[in-house]
């Protein structure tokens, strides 16, 4: 009898032993343990601000939140790019990825999302130019379709340099016989008479000349206008071509984005030539130098770039386009992802989540 009890309470030492053993284990291993869960972000304003201390912004705050009514605790690992961010995860560096995360498929593959907890989606940045510029005049002036047109004008002042001087080189010394001289001084009468400026210091003295010169006049009138419509027109064309507004104003154009971005994977799926850079902030750095006309990338970003440097006449497109929702990324498997999921859903139906977007944005959430 005192042997099976013996037994039966050796048993149950065991079994209480093995039961304490692994939930200890999962209670310390799992993403819910008391250990600080590993937080790999990056900066992206104004989603995460990670100058000086512990990381905020939009994402940081609702991720805190999140933390706390779970009851959980973190520490922040900084890197610079979102595919670090991926990798830190795949290589069990880090439990959870927060920042501006777009969920796309091929993300999906290597790691897992939480619900989405924002609606974005792409925009262009460019900087406003003003119009009827020095610049804009010139670059019209000397655009080839002006040019064509002003070798014309010039052939024609030419060939009626030479009617006048053939016509009056006789009769008159303000025609010189000399070819040179006189078709200078021809030359400078087709001008003068052309563009209607003056009149008096040379006068043909023929019949035949004066005819000339009246029907010279009449030219002249419809040379210029023609001339000043065409560098009108050449103007409007160059401000509408300048505009980029849609993602269609962006073929043809100096457009860069960051590398591996979901801006990056659009361009090249639409066939857009483009350049990447490491960080948003070096694609800011190229336009304001005007080594590119354009920036695409996520259009909230854009637009709190925009708002914070308002002396820099920056533009970003009206509308949104590509558009992508952003989520907390986890390792494939976290059990941290219900536990993400389930305190998300209950900050949406608090308004808690609603009161942190109207922080940050300035306005209600829809």
């Amino acid at each position: 009898m005192r042997m099976r009890w013996t037994f039966s309470l050796l048993f149950v030492s065991i079994f209480v032993i093995l039961i304490a053993k692994s939930g200890y284990e999962v209670f310390a291993q799992s993403d819910n343990g008391l250990e600080p869960i590993k937080v790999v972000t990056k900066d992206i304003e104004p989603f995460v601000f990670v100058s000086g201390g512990t990381p905020s912004g939009f994402s940081i705050d609702l991720w805190e939140m999140l933390a706390e009514d779970s009851g959980l605790s973190s520490e922040y690992l900084i890197v610079e790019t979102v595919q670090e961010q991926l990798d830190a995860l795949e290589n069990n560096e880090a439990g959870l990825a927060v920042g501006a995360i777009t969920i796309t498929e091929e993300r999906e593959e290597r790691v897992d999302f939480s619900h989405a907890y924002f609606i974005s989606g792409l925009s262009i940045l460019t900087h406003a130019r003003p119009s009827n510029t020095l610049g804009d005049t010139l670059r019209a002036a000397l655009s080839p379709n002006i040019l064509r047109i002003l070798a014309g004008l010039l052939l024609t002042i030419i060939i009626a340099a030479h009617i006048i001087w053939l016509v009056e080189r006789r009769r008159q010394d303000d025609f010189p016989q000399s070819y040179l001289k006189g078709i200078w001084e021809g030359i400078w009468w087709s001008v003068v008479t052309v563009t209607t400026v003056g009149y008096g210091d040379k006068i043909p003295g023929g019949r035949l000349g004066r005819v000339f010169a009246i029907l010279w006049m009449l030219t002249g009138l419809f040379l210029i206008a023609n001339f000043t419509a065409a560098i009108t027109s050449e103007l409007t064309v160059q401000r509408l071509e300048a505009k980029i507004e849609r993602p269609e104003d962006l073929y043809g154009k100096r457009v860069t984005t960051v590398v591996g971005s979901t801006a990056d994977e659009w361009l090249t799926a639409e066939g857009i030539r483009h350049t990447t850079v490491a960080t948003i902030e070096e694609a800011y750095l190229l336009l304001d130098a005007q080594n590119v006309q354009a920036v695409v990338y996520d259009r909230p970003v854009l637009l709190y770039h925009s708002y914070k440097n308002p002396d820099k006449n920056y533009a970003v497109s009206e509308n949104a386009f590509n558009t992508e929702v952003y989520g907390f990324a986890l390792p494939q498997g976290s059990s941290l992802q219900e536990t993400i999921n389930r305190a998300l859903l209950r900050a949406l139906e608090s308004g808690e989540y609603d009161r942190l977007y109207n922080k940050w944005f300035g306005v209600d959430y829809d």
